[in-house]
């Protein structure tokens, strides 16, 4: 069984194989279902807030261009 370490680091390999638009989209999608987890704790509608800040984030992420090689 691989240990925490090396299972972040097969994710890490994973995510920075990914192009631009593709990465922007997961971290995207990634973050409207955080935000979509977190409000049904409490019992609120945060649907339009979760995708707002998925877009929003998804947008950053592709401008940002995060998985850039600097050089």
């Amino acid at each position: 069984m691989a240990g925490p370490r090396q299972l972040y680091r097969r994710a890490d390999d994973w995510a920075r194989g990914l192009s631009r638009l593709r990465y922007a989209l997961f971290t995207g999608a990634v973050v409207t279902a955080s935000v979509l987890a977190v409000g049904v704790a409490p019992g609120a509608s945060t649907t339009v807030q979760a995708v707002t800040m998925g877009v929003v984030m998804a947008a950053l992420y592709y401008a940002g261009d995060v998985n850039a090689e600097d050089g």
